[in-house]
């Protein structure tokens, strides 16, 4: 089987952060679902915004890790004219902007200051991460002997801006030789290569000076081989040059704040290529709406989606030339709604589904809460149908919940062998001690059990359990 139709597959193999917010020194292992779970201001959700950091940053074109933002300039006030039959009038010279920041805007706003991240302020922050991309199921004879491509990188900024890069580049082949970057060099670094055996060329990065860039990657014959099958081809020299690029792609932001506030939202003139990667949540509102108006294909698979969790649909129309509508659709002969009058668990599930349905095979799937504002059965449901989807799209995810039901599915998931107990990764975050989080891998058995217990979940509903009969048994005055 083609390594990219592996069942477990995935991107994202490390996270490493050090002197970030309460992460002092970090390192997280990642499975195929990846749960954080522990206490509120932990440390669960640093570590997603690290990463969504790093991609705003490296998007951005510039090397600062934290960026003031803009609201788009408003259109100028409207003007009295006077009209041929005498009355005056208001004219607007232009239309509302659709969205509130523009395309290139951050789309995480950890605050003015880069002195605010700093768990540390006389020290260096570090975001690092290991990387796997196994190659296409069509990929040529030269990439498939090569295998998985792993990768391992580690970004330090001081005063906001970046100051050095390192890592190196793998494949069944081994390693290069690690690469290493510094702002204050003269020159850029070396080349650094591995030998392809038996194809005669070599696999090679050319460490680059940006964030945008930190890395080239490429494969060159010092000689061109008399099988030409064993050439690539030009998409997969486009991929291996643009590694850092799918990395950045593949990591799938699913925000905390999620639902539908308007009855209707702006139409964009490129719905299509909108992101749902944006700042605020009217603008991901926005980009969300015209995704489900311009795709019917997408509307129809989130709509099945729904009636498999709350029995509602979700449909679309153009209230006018510049305004589109979002229906909940009902079968069970309730009348149709618009979708912001639903509950605040229907409203904010298509906000879930939509970029998860836009991912691609391999993506890394980052959920907040997901549990939040739905029914305890609805919450088993939708993580039953995360794992579905995990399977047959070729997806990973990390979840941050609160929700024992989340984690009795995910549990049960290993206990009847729908999900193999090393596909499923817990990371428990206690109350930080002295000001530093300290996350601890939790050790899952074949049969779903957890070494210790799940702290902070079940013993806290057997101590109301026993509480409460506590007091059933005290005579009543």
């Amino acid at each position: 089987m083609p390594a990219s139709l592996r069942y477990n597959a995935s991107v994202l193999k490390k996270i490493r952060l050090k002197n970030f917010k309460l992460h002092e020194n970090t390192e997280i292992e990642a499975g195929r679902i990846t749960v954080f779970i522990g206490p509120n201001n932990s440390g669960k959700s640093s570590i997603f915004q690290a990463l969504l950091a790093l991609k705003t940053a490296a998007r951005s074109g510039g090397d600062d890790l934290v960026r003031r933002h803009r609201r788009e300039a408003p259109p100028p006030a409207a003007q009295p004219v006077q009209a041929e039959w005498g009355l005056n009038s208001l004219v607007r010279p232009t239309e509302l902007p659709p969205f509130l920041y523009g395309a290139g805007q951050p789309i995480v706003d950890l605050g003015e200051e880069y002195e605010e991240l700093l768990h540390d302020p006389s020290r260096e922050l570090q975001v690092g991460a290991d990387i796997e991309l196994p190659p296409d199921a069509n990929a040529t004879t030269v990439f498939l002997a090569m295998g998985a491509l792993r990768l391992s990188f580690d970004t330090w900024f001081r005063e906001n801006r970046l100051a050095r890069h390192t890592g190196w580049l793998g494949c069944n082949y081994g390693q290069t030789a690690p690469w290493a970057w510094k702002a204050m060099d003269a020159r850029p670094a070396e080349t650094v290569r591995l030998m392809v055996p038996h194809y005669g060329g070599e696999l090679y990065v050319n460490p680059g000076n940006s964030l945008a860039n930190p890395f080239f990657c490429g494969v060159q014959f010092k000689q061109p081989p008399l099988d030409t099958d064993l050439l690539p081809t030009q998409n997969e020299l486009n991929r291996l040059l643009n590694l850092w690029g799918r990395f950045l792609d593949s990591l799938r932001f699913i925000h905390q704040l999620r639902g539908f506030e308007e009855w209707g939202y702006p139409t964009t003139e490129y719905p299509a290529h909108e992101s749902l990667d944006r700042l605020v949540l009217s603008d991901r509102a926005t980009a969300l709406t015209n995704l489900l108006g311009a795709n019917a294909r997408l509307r129809t698979q989130i709509s099945e989606r729904l009636k498999k969790l709350v029995h509602i649909g979700i449909e679309f129309e153009t209230a006018s030339a510049h305004r589109g509508k979002v229906w909940a659709t009902a079968e069970t002969g309730r009348p149709e709604t618009l979708f912001v009058n639903e509950g605040s668990g229907a409203s904010q599930l298509p906000f879930i589904l939509v970029p998860i349905a836009l991912a691609q095979p391999g993506d890394t799937v980052i959920v907040s809460e997901p549990e939040a504002h739905l029914h305890p059965k609805a919450q088993s449901q939708l993580t039953a149908m995360l794992l579905e989807i995990s399977r047959k799209a070729d997806l990973q995810f990390f979840i941050e919940t609160h929700s024992e039901h989340v984690l009795h599915r995910l549990l049960h998931a290993v206990a009847n062998g729908e999900l193999a107990h090393d596909d499923l990764t817990i990371y428990y975050f206690p109350e930080p001690a002295e000001g530093k989080a300290g996350p601890r891998l939790l050790k899952i058995d074949e049969q779903g059990g957890v070494e210790g217990g799940l702290p902070g979940f079940f013993d806290q509903s057997l101590d109301e359990l026993t509480e409460y009969l506590e007091a059933l048994k005290q005579p009543k005055k």
